[in-house]
């Protein structure tokens, strides 16, 4: 039994090992044949508003649009150097939050472990290192995550859709 154990727990973690991970490295491949992906670049102002002699150039960054088998559409949104920043899910059931979280995912769990269970459908965390912001019921889920330290210059981040 003990041995049983210890063989399920490796591959626990050698599943958490192999997965992609998104948010703060490479874009995530949900491995699914029937996945969507449109790439869009999308430009932002950095110039400020006051200044008139001198502008700063516009900072790029892509999104990427996944429409997973379930029919939820995810969005990653990359910097210049292919690293993805910030992340979103909306649609009928979740993504695989763990792919597409990363390392930020035990964040998430740590934090939704403390709270009480019952009638509770959003879970907000702030942290200096990583902001999420999950909610939804049945049918119905969408949510946002940002690695603050990571947003390029000028990002807003009410823009996420």
């Amino acid at each position: 039994m003990r041995r049983a154990f210890s063989l399920l727990l490796l591959l626990s973690l050698l599943q958490g090992a192999l997965a992609w991970a998104a948010l703060g490295s490479a874009p995530s491949d949900f491995g699914s044949p029937a996945t969507q992906t449109r790439m869009a670049a999308r430009s932002l102002a950095a110039a400020s508003a006051t200044s008139t002699t001198t502008t700063a150039p516009a900072a790029v960054y892509t999104v990427s649009q996944s429409t997973l088998d379930g029919g939820t559409i995810v969005r990653e949104y990359m910097n210049a150097n292919n690293i993805v920043f910030a992340v979103s899910w909306k649609g009928p059931t979740l993504p695989d939050l763990r792919t597409l979280l990363g390392d930020k995912f035990a964040v998430m769990t740590s934090n939704a472990a403390k709270r009480p269970k019952a009638g509770h459908s959003q879970l907000a965390v702030d942290q200096a290192d990583v902001v999420i912001v999950s909610n939804g019921h049945m049918r119905a889920y969408a949510g946002q995550a940002w690695i603050p330290s990571a947003l390029p210059a000028g990002f807003d981040t009410s823009t996420i859709e």
